[in-house]
């Protein structure tokens, strides 16, 4: 078990300009006081302590008015900053967990109705699951309309795409997908497209410094995100990846991270419909109204 600490969030935030009224940030999560929600011990990394005020200043500052807490694999399969979490802010929020194979119905709809719309499989990390256990779980998950979110390497295993679409719910891959060989080309994402084409799977644009040289990455995913707009623009969904969990340095600063939306998606309609119009749909928010 990896038990070193991992670099802390750059908290000074200034972004050129913001995001659309009603951007959501599909992807985030919150590390706790570990003295009241403990990390499991089974895990790979330990992180910084990133609160829940930290990251509302951050996702404030750049704009985004909602988002999608992602259960990490450091805390297994409890629960409590999840609920925590989603109760203290239940219009802005949804959710997505990690569910035990022997989960129950009554958790499961516990869960839907604080918020979750998902479930994470977690292939990489330690605590997280198998691949076998998404064939059962979808079982369970479809009739609450929920989705299977996949951290997985889809360069190092190329067939999971077509995998996955056997499932008959629908599934996510976030980080582009997570491909160790950051090639447009290369089989397995070209897959993930594939699907992402059919309307079967969805992309979230996030942790580009997890797949490009954390040196150019802003520029170097930009061929990433283009062929994934060539599949279904309307199967793509945007996320800070905030606090960059277990990333060696340089830690990335979100005001970069919003700026680089504005370079891979230029066109003010399409952002409107990632940042916005898609999150919407896949996590079953309210349509945006902006107070005026």
């Amino acid at each position: 078990m990896q038990t070193d600490s991992y670099l802390p969030f750059d908290p000074k935030v200034a972004p050129l300009q913001k995001l659309p009224a009603g951007s959501v940030d599909c992807h985030f999560h919150v590390f706790e006081d570990a003295a009241k929600y403990p990390y499991t011990a089974n895990r790979s990394y330990t992180p910084s302590l990133a609160p829940w005020a930290a990251f509302e200043a951050m996702n404030q500052a750049i704009g985004a008015d909602r988002a999608v807490l992602v259960h990490p694999s450091v805390y297994g399969h409890d629960h409590a900053t999840l609920y925590d979490t989603l109760r203290a802010h239940p219009d802005r929020l949804r959710a997505v967990g990690v569910l035990p194979l022997d989960v129950s119905d009554q958790e499961i709809e516990k869960l839907h109705l604080a918020g979750t719309r998902g479930t994470r499989l977690n292939i990489l990390f330690a605590g997280g699951g198998q691949l076998s256990d998404a064939e059962s779980l979808a079982k369970r998950l479809k009739p609450f309309g929920w989705h299977i979110q996949f951290l997985v390497d889809v360069a190092a295993q190329p067939e999971i795409p077509a995998w996955a679409a056997k499932l008959g719910v629908p599934v996510v891959f976030d980080h582009f997908g997570h491909p160790s060989r950051p090639d447009v080309n290369d089989a397995g994402f070209k897959n993930m497209c594939a699907l992402v084409k059919e309307g079967i799977a969805w992309v979230k644009l996030s942790g580009a410094y997890r797949v490009v040289s954390p040196a150019a990455k802003w520029a170097a995913i930009q061929g990433f995100v283009d062929a994934l707009l060539a599949t279904r623009t309307d199967r793509l969904v945007w996320g800070t990846d905030w606090p960059h969990p277990n990333i060696p340095a340089p830690m990335p600063n979100d005001g970069d991270i919003a700026d680089a939306v504005f370079k891979w998606l230029p066109d003010a309609a399409l952002r409107q419909q990632i940042l916005v119009s898609n999150p919407e749909v896949l996590y079953d928010f309210a349509p945006f109204i902006k107070n005026v």
